[in-house]
C-alpha cells in the first residue's frame, strides 16, 4: 500500500502513524502491529498458543474497522511453524485453538480495566483441512487500524522459541526499543505472566523466566536484553532491562534501500545476510572473549582453539565450564580447565547421543500417536460401514414384510419366545391392542423405539431370507478388510 497525500491536506501525527503502520504490514509477509496494552496484558498462554495467536493476527486484515472470519489451512500453519503437515498437527490445532476459546486476557489503563477471551469462535472445515477463527470485538482496539501506542512485531523471530516468556520478552524489547531500556517490578511481571503462585522464590523465578527468556532471545531473535537487579535492602524488587541488537543474528540496516528491482525497503531491512566465514569467526571469538575475560582468558588462547578445534566443540567446552563455575565448583585455573574441556570431543559425543535419544523418543511418540489415530480412523470406518449395511438390511426387511402380509405374525411369535424381545412386543400391543395388522406393525417398525432393531436382528438370525443373505455376501470382503467378523 502506498501513502498518497492530497494537495493542501494536513495529516495529524496519529493519522501519519496509522498510515505508516498499515504500509509496513502490507509490504511484509511477516510483520504485524499490536497495541501495547495487549503486549503488557495479563494472560496465561503456552508458547504454541502464543505462536498460533501471532499467526492468526498475521492472517487478519488489520486495515479493517472490524474483525471478519479468518480462514487458514492446516498446511499454512505447518509452513509457518516449519513443521510437516500431519494428523498430529490437526489434533494439536483443534485442541489448542479450543483452549484459546477459554483463555482470558486482562488489561487496564487509567480509565478502566477490560477482559476478553482471546478467540470468539472457531470452525473446522473437514473437507478443506482448514480452520476459521474470529477474534472478539474488544480486541479490535489493539489489533485494527491502530493510530498510536502500538509495536511492530516480526513473527519470524518467535517461531523457533520454546518458551512463552521468551516470546513475551521479545515483544517488550520491540515495544521499548526506541528508549533502549525498560523496567518492571517483580510483582508486575508475576501478574502479567500469571505466576503469582509459581516460582515463589526469586532465584527460581529469575532462572526459569528471565534467564530462560534471555537465552532464547540470544539464540533466535534479532534483539536481546541484559538486566540489572534493583533492590530494597537485600530483596530484589524490580529489574532494569537494557535492550541490545543481537550480534549473532545480524540483519541488513533498517534504512538500506533494496538493491533488487521490485523489492520493498522493509523486505531488505529484515532479510538475513550471509556473512563471510572469517567475519563470523571473528565475531564468535569476540563474543567468547567478552564472556571469558573475567576469568583471564586471552584472545590469543581463543584464536589458538579456533585453529585446532571445531566451533561446536569449543562452544560446548565453554558452556560446560561456565555451568560448573555457576554450580560453585572450585577451579584453580579457569583457562587451563577450559583448554582441557575444549580439547575433548566427549562433550560433542554426549550431545550427539542425547540428540539421538531425543530423536528416537520423538519418533516413538509420533509412532504411538499415529497408531492411535489409525485405530480411531478404523473404528470410525467400521461404524460408518455397519450403519450402511444395517440400513440396507432394514429396507430389505420392510420390502419382504410388504410382499408377505402374514410374515409379521410369525415375527411377533418369535419375539414372544424371548424375555428380552417380549418387552418390545408388550409395548407394541399396549399401543395398538390385540388386533395386530401389517399396517400398524410397519408404523411401529418405523418409529424410533428400538422395536425396529430387534425385528431386523430376529429376521437376520432366525429366518433364512435370501434378501439378507445377498446383502451379507455383497459386503463380506469389505467387512473382512475392516476386521469385522459379524456385521
Amino acid at each position: 500500500m502506498s501513502k498518497k497525500k492530497k494537495e493542501n491536506q494536513v495529516q495529524v501525527p496519529e493519522q501519519t502513524e496509522s498510515l505508516e503502520a498499515l504500509e509496513m504490514i502490507s509490504n511484509s509477509s511477516y510483520m504485524i502491529v499490536i497495541g501495547n496494552p495487549l503486549l503488557n496484558a495479563k494472560f496465561d498462554l503456552t508458547a504454541f498458543q502464543m505462536k498460533l495467536f501471532h499467526f492468526l493476527v498475521l492472517n487478519t486484515n488489520q486495515s479493517l474497522e472490524g474483525f471478519t472470519v479468518t480462514k487458514v489451512k492446516v498446511s499454512e500453519v505447518a509452513e509457518f511453524l516449519k513443521n510437516k503437515t500431519s494428523d498430529y498437527l490437526y489434533d494439536l490445532l483443534e485442541k489448542e485453538s479450543r483452549k484459546l476459546l477459554k483463555k482470558e486476557i486482562y488489561w487496564e489503563d487509567e480509565h478502566s480495566w477490560k477482559a476478553a477471551h482471546i478467540l470468539a469462535q472457531i470452525e473446522y472445515h473437514k473437507k478443506e483441512g482448514a480452520f476459521s477463527f474470529m477474534f472478539p470485538p474488544m480486541l479490535g482496539t489493539h489489533l485494527l487500524r491502530l493510530k498510536k501506542n502500538f509495536t511492530y512485531i516480526d513473527v519470524r523471530n518467535i517461531v523457533s522459541m520454546d518458551s512463552v516468556y521468551a516470546i513475551r520478552f521479545y515483544s517488550f524489547c520491540k515495544e521499548f526499543e526506541r528508549f533502549g531500556r525498560f523496567q518492571f517490578t517483580i510483582d508486575e511481571m508475576r501478574k502479567m505472566f500469571n505466576l503469582q503462585d509459581k516460582y515463589e522464590l526469586y532465584g527460581l523465578f529469575k532462572q526459569k523466566v528471565i534467564v530462560k527468556a534471555q537465552q532464547e532471545l540470544i539464540k533466535n531473535s534479532d534483539i536481546i536484553f541484559d538486566f540489572d537487579e534493583i533492590k530494597d535492602g537485600r530483596k530484589v524488587v524490580a529489574l532494569l532491562f537494557t535492550i541490545k541488537k543481537n550480534k549473532n543474528k545480524p540483519r541488513i540496516n533498517d534504512l538500506v534501500m533494496a538493491s533488487d528491482e521490485g523489492r520493498t525497503i522493509e523486505e531488505a531491512a529484515y532479510e538475513l545476510i550471509e556473512m563471510p566465514v572469517e567475519n563470523a569467526i571473528n565475531q564468535k571469538i569476540q563474543q567468547w572473549h567478552e564472556t571469558l575475560q573475567v576469568h583471564q582468558v586471552s584472545l590469543s588462547l581463543l584464536t589458538d582453539w579456533i585453529s585446532k578445534y571445531p566451533i561446536e566443540q569449543i562452544e560446548l567446552g565453554i558452556n560446560y565450564v561456565l555451568e560448573e563455575i555457576k554450580k560453585g565448583k572450585n577451579i584453580k585455573s579457569v583457562p587451563a580447565y577450559l583448554s582441557t574441556m575444549v580439547a575433548t570431543n566427549q562433550l560433542v559425543t554426549a550431545q550427539q547421543q542425547t540428540a539421538k535419544q531425543n530423536q528416537e523418543k520423538l519418533e516413538e511418540k509420533q509412532r504411538k500417536q499415529s497408531l492411535v489415530k489409525q485405530e480411531e480412523q478404523r473404528k470410525q470406518a467400521q461404524e460408518t460401514f455397519l450403519q450402511q449395511v444395517y440400513l440396507e438390511k432394514k429396507n430389505a426387511v420392510m420390502d419382504v414384510l410388504k410382499n408377505h402380509p402374514t410374515l409379521f405374525e410369525q415375527i411377533v411369535g418369535v419375539l414372544q419366545q424371548s424375555f428380552f424381545t417380549q418387552m418390545y412386543v408388550d409395548k407394541y400391543i399396549e399401543k395398538y391392542g390385540n388386533v395386530l395388522t401389517l399396517e400398524n406393525f410397519l408404523t411401529y417398525f418405523k418409529e424410533d423405539t428400538g422395536f425396529e432393531t430387534v425385528v431386523v436382528a430376529t429376521v437376520e438370525s432366525q429366518m433364512n431370507l435370501g434378501e439378507i443373505i445377498t446383502i451379507k455376501q455383497k459386503y463380506a470382503q469389505e467387512a473382512q478388510q475392516l476386521g469385522l467378523k459379524y456385521y
